[in-house]
């Protein structure tokens, strides 16, 4: 029987390396640039990324109160720019004389005309009463300005002028014939009082114009305060006035 071979004495057989791989190749410098310049036609070279951070973004930029007149909520309701600027044109003297009347300061006035177009810049004359608004604008703006009026006297003199000058139209309007018929006696026009503050009337009108009040608060988004030109041009009228002086 034949015995197995005996195991090979001596180290183990040593395995062949695994070829070695090429270096890589030297990083070459840049070529040298040409001093030629470039060609007219040749594009500029791209901008080189800042290493800055950009800055943080600032406040939101505010949107003035300036408006197209063919974005006016009037006039996509059936008014034609004229009427539209007649309704504001007329309600704006109303707003002088109420003011006249409450003795309201020349400020005061002017803030509420300017509070009045701003309402009418963003709602339309078919939707709320222009006197109602004016009346509104009046009270807000006396509290604004630091001359408050109790809201009784407000509502009391506004329904005597709104009436007074509805009286004045009609009679305009009547023409020739009302002229003679008062000249007779006859037809005499109503004595135009005021309000009974316990009526209903009288309640229903508090209501509205306070709650009109609210709605010109929430369409001007609660800003009250407001630059007038007037100030300015008294100091530049000033200003004139005193270097004319000098100059003779």
């Amino acid at each position: 029987m034949s015995q197995p071979p005996p195991p090979p004495s001596g180290p183990p057989p040593s395995r062949p390396n695994p070829p070695s791989r090429p270096p890589p190749p030297r990083s070459q410098p840049p070529p040298p640039r040409s001093s030629r310049p470039p060609p007219p036609n040749a594009a500029p070279p791209p901008p080189k990324p800042s290493s800055q951070p950009p800055p943080p973004p600032g406040p939101p930029r505010r949107v003035p109160h300036a408006f197209d007149e063919s974005q006016l909520p009037s006039l996509r309701h059936g008014l034609t720019t004229a009427q539209e600027r007649d309704k504001r044109r007329r309600t704006c003297r109303f707003i002088e004389e109420a003011g006249r009347v409450l003795k309201l300061p020349r400020v005061a006035v002017a803030t509420a005309m300017v509070l009045f177009h701003r309402f009418y810049a963003k709602h339309s004359f078919t939707e709320h009463d222009r006197f109602e608004a004016a009346a509104a604008a009046l009270l807000l703006a006396a509290k604004t300005e630091e001359s408050p009026k109790k809201l009784t006297h407000v509502i009391q003199e506004c329904h005597r002028l709104k009436n007074r000058g509805l009286q004045k139209q009609k009679e305009v309007m009547a023409g020739a014939a009302a002229t003679a018929a008062a000249a007779a006696g006859r037809n005499s026009p109503v004595p135009i009082g005021y309000l009974d503050t316990k009526g209903k009337e009288f309640a229903k009108l508090k209501d509205r114009i306070l709650l009109l009040e609210r709605v010109i608060l929430h369409t001007i988004g609660f800003e009250l305060s407001i630059d007038h030109p007037y100030k300015f041009l008294v100091e530049q009228v000033k200003k004139m006035l005193v270097a004319r002086q000098v100059e003779y």
